[in-house]
């Protein structure tokens, strides 16, 4: 039987190259990662994807640096506040062994990822924060993020009216992998309760310890508007402030080459 919304065959491609690792804390949360376990000098480039999905849309990424340094690219859990993502994420990579890492985060895994550069700033040697946003206020306009509504409504139904929101996109590699995500990438409660996390979203700690950190925003992301760019940049007037012209909310995905090349420079 052919499967519903099937996986891209780039996505399809990368899957089948990288074998997916789990590990379980010691509550019994369990996480994914892809890791290609290549040994290099260089720290680790650790990926932290948005809230649709698993660690594999990260996966043009991912495949560009196979080579050249070790790639881990995590699949997160669902229904854990901050401080629970940030000691799972510090026991998975204490797991993993590898040392202070590149911190790459788009959209609600950035949001995230701040906290772990605040709680743990001897594992970041550097800090990428993509598409990102400050608090719940920034995207409480999108029918997508309304908090009352998440927290009334049943997986089924969060699942319902965001297939009907990306069903309704241009039939492209981006709709095809958001559908793909939305139905096979994580399991329906887990996706809820980011979303939740995401409507409900407190102000992370400002981090001013980590030299390496570069704030980018795309400047056609219909999520991410200008005043919101502006009140991520504001937070951190000493990183390094970076807009791609194309790439939306995903542009891992969709524009990855001039992403790719940023992230080059930033590594270097």
């Amino acid at each position: 039987m052919s499967l519903a919304h099937p996986s891209p065959p780039a996505l399809s491609r990368y899957v089948a190259s990288a074998p997916l690792g789990r590990f379980t804390e010691d509550d019994g949360t369990h996480w994914g990662y892809r890791d290609n376990a290549r040994r290099s000098a260089k720290a680790p480039l650790v990926l932290l994807p948005g809230a649709l999905g698993n660690g594999d849309t990260a996966w043009h990424v991912a495949q560009a640096f196979d080579a050249e340094r070790r790639v881990v690219s995590v699949t997160y859990p669902g229904g854990r506040s901050p401080a629970q993502l940030v000691h799972g994420l510090a026991a998975l990579l204490g797991h993993l062994d590898t040392g202070a890492v590149a911190l790459w985060g788009s959209s609600y895994g950035a949001w995230w990822a701040q906290h772990v550069a605040a709680a743990f700033p001897q594992h970041v040697s550097a800090l990428w924060l993509g598409n990102t946003f400050v608090d719940g206020a920034d995207v409480k306009a999108s029918p997508l993020f309304d908090a009352a509504w998440l927290d009334a409504a049943t997986d089924d139904e969060v699942i319902a009216r965001w297939h009907a929101a990306l069903a309704a996109r241009p039939d492209d590699l981006l709709r095809s992998v958001q559908l793909h995500m939305l139905h096979h990438g994580l399991p329906a409660g887990a996706f809820r309760q980011r979303l939740r996390q995401v409507a409900h979203a407190q102000a992370p700690a400002a981090v001013a310890a980590i030299a390496g950190t570069v704030i980018c925003d795309c400047e056609d992301d219909p999520t991410i508007t200008p005043a919101v760019r502006a009140r991520v940049r504001a937070r951190y007037p000493d990183a390094r402030h970076l807009s791609l012209a194309t790439g939306g909310h995903y542009p891992h995905i969709v524009a990855p080459q001039p992403l790719i090349a940023a992230l080059r420079d930033w590594l270097a």
